[in-house]
């Protein structure tokens, strides 16, 4: 992250494949134990993984090569707050869901994460997200 700004480096860390991947096991994992009952472990699971998950690719990775990929031009352009914050809504909805034991919540909370995800396709507001990048802007 030598060029980057930490702002960026917070987007651009969300697309790495580590943190890809803690986020989708602690989604898996603390859905299966608040499906068993067991919220304790649960939140545990939820709050510990993806932290340690950002640290280390926040710490480790280079992601001055991941924001020169597809992923990390999109995320700088199409992940504003609010993409963020209907994503983790998805994942509050998704936590509901396993709680209740309701597949249908489950599934709702995967398609509001994956709104989230799909800001690009949000009906554009003035004023609103980043200019489009330019090859200066990548280095």
């Amino acid at each position: 992250m030598t060029g980057m700004r930490l702002a960026d480096g917070v987007l651009i860390h969300q697309v790495h494949p580590a943190k890809i991947g803690a986020d989708v096991t602690a989604s898996i994992v603390s859905n299966m134990l608040l499906w068993k009952s067991r919220p304790k472990a649960a939140m545990v699971v939820r709050l510990v993984l993806p932290v340690a998950g950002s640290a280390a690719v926040l710490g480790l990775a280079d992601l001055d090569a991941v924001v020169r990929t597809r992923r990390g031009r999109y995320v700088l352009v199409h992940m504003p707050a609010s993409a963020q914050a209907v994503r983790l809504a998805g994942d509050a909805l998704m936590g509901l869901g396993a709680s209740r034991r309701s597949p249908a919540l489950l599934l709702a909370g995967a398609a509001v994460i994956a709104i989230g995800w799909s800001h690009a396709a949000w009906p554009a507001a003035s004023g609103q997200g980043r200019p489009p990048l330019t090859s200066a802007d990548l280095g």
